[in-house]
């Protein structure tokens, strides 16, 4: 175990070298320019055992290794890049010549997750732009936003579905005071990041297909721009916000079957519009919060050809609908913390007919001086009010440690048909992970 850690000392030092004379070279600042830079990061080490289904295996998911580095340059300048590791247990070898690869023994993938440059005062002192790929993180609610629609979602972990990826953008903020103003401009579509091998978990049958995708093209026209007004009233904080761009998650728009041969399905991102907008506030202790989208999509239809004839449906009407999430938070006199949330429409459904509703239930408590804390989360889903499903996953995470954590739980899901917990039911799952953040 000593080896390990020795092996992952060399890794980070050698990437903060790497990382550092990389940033020299690009901004071609020197060392009396540019601040020492400051890393940062955390390895977690991730294993699953799935339980649902016929039989127990074990998943091949990914262990990641983040590694951030912040630098200031001078007073009006900061960079900030994060490299994204994610390597697998188990090999990918189907022959003897994939014994002489090494990304074949010893799979993963490398990104980088973060790049961007912010500008202090451009232009004018009101005014901070931020320039490169970015998070743009937008709305009030627990993570469960229908106004976040800037970043794709990254459904890459099923057990913690709600994060997203960065995407290239400019980003500008204008202060009037305690108020703010923000316009963003993205060049192109991101899409959605899945699971392997589960299209199928998000998409439905779409993803069961063979499959082609139809990306917008790389025109001025086809880019992505949204606008956001910050402000706050006595002790409530809201936000207005306007998405003018693309949906992430594709739909179908041609179907052909021609017996014997699978079917084929070609799919496309829908343009749309939202209009957001968002409050929070904190009464006698009680954080709550309420987020809504009005989302303006645009007509798509189906052509469907069986045996060379074709037909042609509206597949999704240009109707507007509403996505919203209700919550609130409370930490009680005993120490148990209490989160709940009602969402209304997931992630990948669309359409005023097609969403469900999700209640969500978070509680948390320590105990033995915070060194060990229970997690209980639930989630009931209703589909038109009658098809439920249920998920269930405590987590025990031992926390004695500064900057480490060690954890047990798992993700148990059930489903009545129509619903979405339906099609995960059989990925029932346990997990063990380790996490060290420096």
């Amino acid at each position: 175990m000593k080896e390990v850690f020795m092996n992952i000392e060399r890794l980070i030092s050698c990437a903060k070298k790497a990382t550092f004379i990389s940033v020299m070279l690009l901004t071609g600042f020197g060392t009396t320019a540019i601040a020492q830079p400051d890393f940062s990061g955390f390895l977690e080490l991730d294993k699953r055992f799935v339980t649902g289904g016929d039989s127990t295996y074990i998943d091949n998911f990914y262990n990641q290794f983040r590694l951030e580095m912040k630098a200031p340059v001078g007073s009006q300048l900061y960079l900030f890049s994060s490299l994204d590791f994610r390597f697998y247990d188990f090999p990918k070898t189907q022959s003897l010549i994939d014994l002489e690869r090494m990304e074949s023994q010893f799979p993963y993938d490398l990104s980088v997750w973060e790049a961007f440059i912010d500008v202090y005062g451009f232009l004018s002192e009101d005014l901070d732009i931020r320039v490169g790929k970015q998070r743009i993180a937008w709305g009030r609610a627990d993570k469960l936003n229908p106004t976040d629609n800037l970043n794709p979602n990254d459904f890459s972990d099923l057990v913690n579905f709600t994060e997203m990826v960065p995407s290239w953008a400019f980003k500008g903020t204008w202060y009037f005071g305690n108020n703010r103003l923000t316009g963003v401009w993205l060049p192109g579509i991101t899409p959605v990041l899945l699971p392997k091998n589960g299209a199928n978990l998000f998409l439905g049958d779409a993803g069961t297909f063979d499959d082609e995708l139809q990306l917008p093209e790389q025109r001025p026209k086809n880019s992505m721009f949204a606008f956001r007004w910050d402000g706050s009233i006595e002790k409530w904080d809201y936000s207005l916000s306007y998405f003018n761009g693309y949906d992430d998650i594709p739909i179908p728009v041609k179907m052909s079957l021609t017996p014997p041969d699978p079917p084929q399905v070609e799919m496309k991102f829908p343009r749309m519009q939202v209009i957001g907008a968002d409050l929070v506030t904190e009464i006698s202790g009680i954080g709550l919060w309420a987020e809504a989208g009005l989302f303006l999509p645009e007509e798509v239809e189906m052509v469907s050809e069986v045996n060379g004839i074709s037909s042609r449906e509206t597949q999704f009407e240009d109707e507007p609908y509403v996505k919203f999430t209700l919550g609130g938070d409370y930490t009680f006199s005993n120490g148990i913390y209490l989160n709940t949330q009602w969402m209304h429409g997931f992630f990948t459904e669309r359409g005023a007919g097609e969403l469900n509703n999700y209640f969500i239930v978070q509680l948390e408590k320590d105990y033995f001086n915070e060194d060990v804390l229970i997690t209980l989360g639930n989630t009931l889903e209703v589909n038109e009010w009658s098809n439920l499903g249920y998920g269930f996953s405590p987590e025990l995470t031992y926390q004695a440690i500064d900057n480490f954590d060690a954890g047990i739980g798992a993700f148990l899901v059930w489903g009545e048909q129509g619903t979405l917990l339906d099609r995960w039911e059989d990925l029932d799952q346990i997990f063990v992970r380790f996490r060290i953040d420096f």
